[in-house]
C-alpha cells in the first residue's frame, strides 16, 4: 500500500502533467493547428494523462473508439493522408503537435 505522501506526490504529478498537456492543447488551438476532428481525441488523451494511464491502458479504455477509427479511411486533405486508416492519421497529427503523451 502506498503511503499518503507517495499518493499525494503521485496525484500532484498527474495534475501537473495534465496542466502541461492542457497548455499544449490551448497553444495548438490558439494557432488553429488542432482540428475539430482531433479535439475529442485530445480530450480523451488529457483524461488519460490526468489518470496516469499508460498507452496500453488508454487503448483498452478506448477500444471501441479506436476500432471505429481504424475502420475508416484517412482524410486525403489532411497531413498523414498516406496513413493506413483514420486512427493512424489522427495519431500522426497528434504527434506532430506534440500532443501524443507517450513515446
Amino acid at each position: 500500500m502506498q503511503s499518503f505522501e507517495t499518493r499525494e506526490e503521485s496525484s500532484h504529478r498527474k495534475m501537473h502533467d495534465a496542466s502541461v498537456y492542457s497548455a499544449r492543447i490551448q497553444e495548438a488551438m490558439r494557432y488553429d493547428k488542432l482540428s475539430s476532428a482531433n479535439y475529442s481525441l485530445a480530450m480523451t488523451l488529457m483524461n488519460a494523462v490526468l489518470q496516469g494511464y499508460s498507452e496500453e491502458r488508454w487503448k483498452t479504455e478506448r477500444e471501441s473508439m479506436i476500432k471505429a477509427l481504424t475502420l475508416k479511411s484517412p482524410d486525403k486533405n489532411v497531413a498523414h493522408a498516406d496513413a493506413a486508416n483514420l486512427y493512424e492519421q489522427m495519431v500522426g497529427c497528434m504527434k506532430d503537435l506534440d500532443l501524443w503523451p507517450w513515446q
